[in-house]
């Protein structure tokens, strides 16, 4: 267990800077960010594409059947393309889809908040106004779904620059 927490302990700094270097860089380039995540992904699925035809050139080679070898190097080539072209469609639909499921729960915390008032001397006030904050969140998700997604970039590189902070922190404590 010493070696474990001395090993945690000596990467620590490390791990810090590459929290920070990528959190800063979601922070100040979200779009580079999204446009090098898609091309690491394509780029992962043309090497699985082209290690399987090389498997079923190997295995034409050794008389061996290749239909599976084929069919994995083909699949592999069409998810690429696929994520080529609709990644950006995908992505903007999840806004679009919590943005929908935020507007019926906050119309749904609103129109109950009455029944559930827990206490008569307590005002439903606070439901109604979580559940027009709660719908509006959703309404400016449904209306802006690709500046939303990199808003959560840019959240998520906070994040990670916060967790650089916390990490060096606990390793400072735990000395």
């Amino acid at each position: 267990m010493q070696t474990i927490m001395t090993n945690f302990r000596r990467f620590t700094a490390l791990r810090a800077v590459v929290f920070v270097a990528l959190g800063a860089w979601l922070v100040i380039a979200p779009y580079s960010a999204y446009a090098a995540v898609k091309g690491l992904t394509v780029l992962g699925l043309l090497a699985l594409a082209a290690a399987a035809a090389w498997d079923a050139l190997r295995a034409k080679r050794r008389n061996e059947a290749t239909g599976l070898a084929w069919s994995r190097a083909g699949a592999y080539a069409v998810a690429a393309l696929l994520v080529l072209a609709l990644l950006r469609p995908a992505v903007s639909l999840l806004p679009v889809l919590f943005g929908l499921m935020l507007v019926l729960y906050g119309i749904n915390r609103i129109t109950s908040a009455r029944t559930r008032q827990q206490y008569v001397n307590v005002s439903a006030v606070p439901g109604v106004v979580y559940g027009v904050i709660v719908a509006a969140a959703g309404v400016f998700l449904l209306f802006n779904p690709f500046s939303t997604v990199m808003l959560m970039l840019r959240v998520l590189g906070v994040t990670l620059i916060v967790m650089a902070g916390a990490e060096c922190v606990d390793s400072w404590r735990a000395k």
